[in-house]
């Protein structure tokens, strides 16, 4: 029988400001924040509101579905400007540390929480037992962000909401 490694969880820390040097012709400048510390600020409240979700005391099925709601509210009906600044992060992260390192905290603290709410569901039985917690919690995640590239195109053959639906039949004991 395989030992389950459990992964620490990274603590949520607020973003940090990092003031841009004021070019020489402005004497006076206000801080500015770098376009990876902005998207980060964005996309902190999904983070932090999911990570309550699954801290939260209700049953495994109903935190799913609301972070989940909350996710794809997020990722899948928010307003194109967000979309655009993350799918635009996405590729500036192949480039840019800082960009890559911000994005990969969000992904995994998204995924994480997910995971949890999933093993605590599989653990108590309301969710398949041979659910594979991290990798469903990655699939979600994923068709999450495919749904970002639905809000950037203005919608997609198949609504967020009913991919919420469809993945949470998918997990469900009912299946």
């Amino acid at each position: 029988m395989k030992k389950k490694r459990s992964r620490r969880r990274r603590p949520i820390v607020p973003p940090t400001v990092c003031p841009v040097v004021p070019p020489a012709a402005s004497p006076v400048a206000s801080p500015q924040i770098s376009p990876a510390i902005a998207l980060e600020q964005q996309a902190l409240p999904i983070v932090s509101e999911l990570a309550r979700v699954a801290r939260g005391a209700e049953p495994p099925p109903v935190k799913l579905e609301g972070a989940m709601e909350i996710l794809f509210g997020a990722y899948g009906e928010s307003d194109p400007e967000f979309s655009g600044r993350l799918l635009s992060g996405w590729l500036q992260a192949r480039e840019d540390k800082e960009f890559r390192l911000t994005l990969a905290w969000q992904r995994e603290q998204i995924r994480l929480s997910l995971q949890d709410i999933l093993a605590e569901g599989a653990t108590s039985g309301v969710f398949r037992r041979d659910l594979e917690a991290g990798a469903v919690a990655a699939i979600i995640l994923g068709v999450a962000e495919g749904c970002l590239l639905q809000t950037a195109t203005q919608g997609g053959p198949v609504s967020p909401e009913h991919l919420l639906r469809s993945l949470l039949a998918l997990v469900s004991t009912e299946a």
